[in-house]
């Protein structure tokens, strides 16, 4: 990896942290619904970097707000259950090329919401938060098309041909 490459992950790694911690502080009317504002870097890492270094962004980025805010308890697994549920599905998804970003994003915002119902279930032994799916399945299309609106504007300001770095 060159040191440009990994200048530019640290930094993104280190805003998506930051990004993270900050959004905690907004108000939403849904218990588990946040607008994913970090998962923006994750899916600007996804486009400059690849799928390598994205499946490694998202885990090391949960690892840092454990580290930092959470602690390992269940928010950490609830948390992690998500991000590799999402990151599954979004590289399914950009690999099968049959989606634009916005597809990437929303199946992403989708399958992290489901991903964290299931670990909730397993932790807490009840299917009963299996009917909060429905809930947040459309936070997941509303905050996903957010997120990739965002990302589309972002990757218009930063063109691939200056920050990115695929090897082959």
């Amino acid at each position: 990896m060159k040191t440009r490459v990994l200048v530019h992950l640290a930094l993104f790694l280190a805003l998506a942290v930051v990004v993270n911690y900050l959004e905690s502080f907004i108000p939403l009317p849904f218990v588990g619904v946040k607008l994913g504002l970090a998962n923006a870097l994750g899916i600007l890492v996804l486009y400059y970097y690849g799928a390598k270094y994205y499946a490694g962004f998202g885990v090391l980025r949960v690892l840092l707000s454990a580290v930092l805010w959470t602690g390992f308890g269940s928010a950490f697994l609830i948390s992690l259950a998500g991000m590799i549920l999402s990151s599954c599905f979004s590289l399914i998804v950009k690999s099968s090329k049959c989606c634009s970003i916005y597809g990437i994003s929303i199946i992403g915002a989708i399958f992290h919401g489901i991903g964290q119902v299931i670990m909730v279930a397993i932790l807490y032994s009840t299917i009963y938060l299996f009917s909060y799916v429905l809930v947040l399945t459309i936070s997941g299309l509303v905050t996903g098309f957010i997120i990739a609106g965002l990302c589309v504007l972002l990757i218009k300001r930063l063109p691939i041909k200056t920050i990115s770095y695929k090897e082959n």
